[in-house]
């Protein structure tokens, strides 16, 4: 699975367990999008990297839906 596909899946558990609020589920998805996150090469995209680094997830997340790449 490619880095983006695997941020993507990432971002949208994490959304999913803040509306379940389940804090051990919460806390995997934030670890895992951390750990992605230090991945990322330098060519990834401006905006993206706007996003994760704001914790703006929900937009992270529609911007991969969106753009289809990191």
């Amino acid at each position: 699975m490619r880095l983006d596909e695997q941020l993507r899946d990432a971002l949208a558990a994490f959304i999913a367990s803040t509306a379940t609020g389940d804090a051990g589920k919460i806390g995997a998805a934030l670890t895992r999008i951390y750990e992605l996150e230090a991945k990322l090469g330098p060519d990834t995209h401006p905006m993206l990297r706007h996003y994760l680094e704001r914790r703006s997830y929900q937009k992270a997340l529609e911007f991969l839906a969106t753009n289809g790449h990191e």
